[in-house]
C-alpha cells in the first residue's frame, strides 16, 4: 500500500469490517451473533471511544442498530490506519471533519492536502486516499441484480442509453452495475453523492472535461464471496474539481468489455 501511494500519489485498500471489533476474552473478535450489547460496547470501549473524533462520537450515539454502530467504527478505524500509514504518523492523531454534506476530509495538520473517500458493502469496506486532490471509491457485490428497466431511467444519460439499449444480458447488466459505482464514485469525489442525479450527467464527458480519472477493479478471496467490483475515480494533479454536464466526448462506447483496469495505484 505505501509502495502504491509513493508511486502513484493514491491508495486504494479494502478489509472486512469485522476484524476491527475490539478483542473480547482471550484476544478473539466480538462476534455479531446474539448480543445487542454490542452496540454499547463498540460505543463506549475506552480504546475504541478515544480513536474517535467528537463528530464521530455523536454520530456513533444516533446509530439504533448495533452492526451499524460497529460497521461506522470499523470504517473510521480503517480510514485513520491508512492515513496514517501514508503520512507516517500515529492512528489516533488523524483527525477527520466533514463538508455540509457529509464528505470526509483529513484535518490532521501533519497529513496536508490528503484527500480520502469509504465505501462499504456487507461485510466489505474500501477506503482511499490522495495525495493529489479529490478521490472517490464505491463498492458493490459482482452479482448485485441491476436490470436496465429498474434502473436506466434514474442511472442513464441519454448517451449511455443508446449504448446500453443494444447489449443482450448478462453484458448490460455487468456494464450498468459498472456505471452505477463509477458514477456513485465520482459524486462522492465532488462531495455531492446521491444529491447529483445520476442520469443528469454522462460519465465520460464529465470526467474528460474536470480533468479526472477512473479504475475499475474486481475483489475476490474468502472475505468476499462472488466477488465485489470497486470503482475509484480520482482528479489528476493541477486538474481544477468540476466538469460535469452533459457534453458527448468521442471514447469508445463499448461498455461490456473490461475497457477500464485498476493500475498499480488501484
Amino acid at each position: 500500500m505505501r509502495e502504491a501511494f509513493a508511486a502513484h500519489g493514491r491508495a486504494v485498500v479494502h478489509s472486512r469490517w469485522r476484524e476491527w471489533l475490539p478483542a473480547g476474552p482471550g484476544g478473539h473478535a466480538v462476534k455479531l451473533g446474539h448480543a445487542v450489547k454490542l452496540g454499547h460496547a463498540v460505543a463506549l470501549g475506552p480504546a475504541a471511544r478515544g480513536m474517535l473524533d467528537a463528530h464521530d462520537r455523536r454520530r456513533l450515539r444516533t446509530l439504533p442498530r448495533p452492526a451499524a454502530r460497529a460497521r461506522f467504527l470499523a470504517s473510521r478505524l480503517l480510514l485513520k490506519h491508512l492515513v496514517a500509514a501514508v503520512s507516517d504518523t500515529l492512528p489516533a492523531a488523524v483527525r477527520l471533519a466533514y463538508e455540509p454534506g457529509g464528505r470526509p476530509y483529513v484535518a490532521h495538520p501533519g497529513a496536508p492536502g490528503l484527500e480520502v473517500s469509504l465505501s462499504h458493502t456487507g461485510d466489505l469496506l474500501v477506503a482511499a486516499v490522495s495525495r493529489y486532490g479529490r478521490i472517490g471509491v464505491d463498492v458493490e457485490p459482482a452479482g448485485r441484480p441491476m436490470r436496465y428497466a429498474d434502473v436506466g431511467r434514474r442511472l442513464c444519460a441519454p448517451a449511455e442509453h443508446a449504448a446500453l439499449a443494444p447489449l443482450a444480458e448478462p453484458e448490460r447488466a455487468r456494464a450498468l452495475l459498472r456505471l452505477w459505482t463509477l458514477k456513485e464514485a465520482y459524486t462522492k469525489a465532488l462531495g455531492q453523492g446521491m444529491r447529483l442525479a445520476f442520469a443528469e450527467f454522462e460519465f465520460e464527458a464529465a470526467v474528460s472535461r474536470g480533468g479526472w480519472r477512473c479504475a475499475v477493479s474486481e475483489v475476490r478471496g474468502p472475505f468476499s464471496p462472488g466477488g465485489h467490483l470497486v470503482s475509484t475515480v480520482w482528479r489528476q494533479h493541477g486538474c481544477s474539481v468540476g466538469g460535469f454536464g452533459r457534453e458527448l466526448v468521442e471514447w469508445p462506447r463499448r461498455f461490456g468489455n473490461n475497457r477500464m483496469r485498476a493500475d498499480g495505484g488501484g
